[in-house]
């Protein structure tokens, strides 16, 4: 009783075919010279260093705000936002895009306007500021 199988079906034997398939590799005796990327890996390492130097600092709460506001969920639910600028003009629409330190703001009529994070002052959503979701 120790050795009987769990569950036994009666049925015709089961028979698998394997197909064998031969593993050939290839012996190669040819010796390649080792490519030359010294000058390639210091051009690219000055091009970060210039890139680095010019990023610009964002504040990273409207950033985590706004990556809060890209999501499809948030498009849908948070649908009348405005985007007060630091010079006081007011912007209607759905963030559509967001870069390290620029976004997209989609309107209604479908128009697509970047602006720099930093000169977004607050989002506004149903006449009061959107609360901060961290």
């Amino acid at each position: 009783m120790e050795n009987d199988p769990l569950l036994f079906v009666q049925g015709p034997p089961v028979y698998r075919y394997v197909r064998k398939v031969s593993r050939w590799q290839e012996e190669s005796t040819s010796i390649f010279p080792e490519p030359v990327v010294k000058a390639l890996e210091t051009k690219v390492e000055a091009e970060v260093e210039a890139k680095v130097e010019t990023v610009i600092e964002t504040d990273p709460l409207m950033w985590q705000r706004l990556r809060f506001l890209t999501s499809d969920f948030a498009k849908f639910v948070y649908k009348p936002l405005f985007f007060q600028l630091k010079d006081g003009e007011k912007i209607g629409g759905i963030v559509d895009v967001l870069y390290q330190d620029s976004v997209q703001i989609k309107s209604a009529e479908d128009e697509i306007m970047a602006f720099e994070i930093n000169e977004i002052k607050e989002i506004w959503w149903g006449g009061k500021i959107l609360p901060i979701r961290v």
